[in-house]
């Protein structure tokens, strides 16, 4: 290797994986019958508490429901949210947050900008739903400069026009050198939305879990999405040399620059050192040309769990 292979190093957002830590299940995206919701907020929380849930956000549209009177009768960590309506009609994503936004006066990017400014975390939702065309164009993304987070799943589509599923839209970002993190939610309207879709969010075992933590955890990317597939242990070690990954995956596959697969392999546990992955097709040696590396581990039924990347420095 060169010199500059050398001294390549992946950088992760997780904990050190020889860190003890729990993960906190939860969804951050849904609707009651404060908004366009079939279940009242109560139900909505007694079902996803038995479902064993640890966090979860209601996030009407344009309304600010105040999560305060419900906390005290139940064990889940409320987490305040709204989602905003664009001057282009695209729903978006404000989450810990502490004020309505005006509904379908400011762009994307005003909204973002605002979110941020409050101490919240924008999330541009459900980029590939289509209610009606042109609702989340390249052009449309491209002006979101800072963005931090993205639905990569929102299992409401699938029953809707669209796809669920948005890794490409993000894998573009992610080419430009863009560090958004991956979520997937439910985006629950009505009983058939349910359990589709989760993040698990990495917590310090001695510590209680809050609302604002959360959101902060999610906007430093130490969570990992998922539709059924649960990871134990994810990071990296020896100074930035291996990523390790245990999970109840049957199958691995590794992504590079612009959501290209360089790498498949069997079972759910996993350890890839550097050198190994300047080995990898596309990477070629050159760890500057592959920028991040990132993990999508798949179980029976389509279940799925997404990593958040690892770039790649040096």
């Amino acid at each position: 290797m060169s010199g500059k292979n050398n001294v390549a190093r992946f950088v992760s957002s997780y904990f050190d994986p020889q860190r003890t830590c729990r993960w906190l299940r939860g969804n951050h995206h849904g609707h009651s019958t404060v908004s366009d919701g079939r279940l009242s907020p109560e139900e909505n929380i007694r079902r996803y508490e038995e479902a064993g849930y640890d966090y979860l956000a209601l996030s009407e549209h344009d309304t600010l429901l105040d999560v305060s009177p419900f906390q005290p009768n139940t064990q889940l960590c409320l987490v305040p949210a709204i989602e905003v309506t664009s001057c282009y009609n695209q729903t978006l994503l404000y989450l810990g947050a502490d004020r309505e936004f005006p509904a379908r006066v400011w762009t994307p990017e005003r909204i973002m900008a605002e979110v941020h400014d409050a101490g919240g975390l924008f999330i541009y939702d459900h980029p590939n739903w289509r209610p009606w065309p042109n609702y989340t164009t390249d052009i449309h993304l491209d002006a979101m400069t800072g963005l931090r987070g993205m639905e990569i799943y929102t299992g409401v589509i699938e029953r809707l026009a669209g796809d669920a599923r948005a890794t490409d839209r993000w894998d573009r970002l992610l080419a430009k050198g863009w560090r958004v993190y991956g979520h997937a939610t439910d985006d629950q309207h009505d009983t058939v939305d349910f359990f589709l879709a989760w993040n698990c969010v990495q917590w310090p075992e001695d510590k209680t879990p809050t609302w604002k933590g959360i959101v902060d955890a999610c906007a430093a990317g130490r969570f990992y999405a998922s539709t059924g597939v649960h990871i134990h242990t994810i990071g990296v070690r020896r100074d930035g040399l291996e990523i390790v990954v245990e999970s109840d995956a049957d199958e691995i596959w590794w992504y590079v620059l612009d959501g290209m697969i360089t790498c498949k392999m069997q079972g759910g546990n996993a350890v890839v050192s550097m050198e190994e992955c300047l080995s990898w097709p596309v990477v070629a040696g050159d760890p500057v040309k592959a920028m991040y590396v990132r993990a999508e581990l798949m179980s029976r039924g389509h279940a799925t769990a997404w990593t958040q990347p690892f770039w790649i420095e040096g």
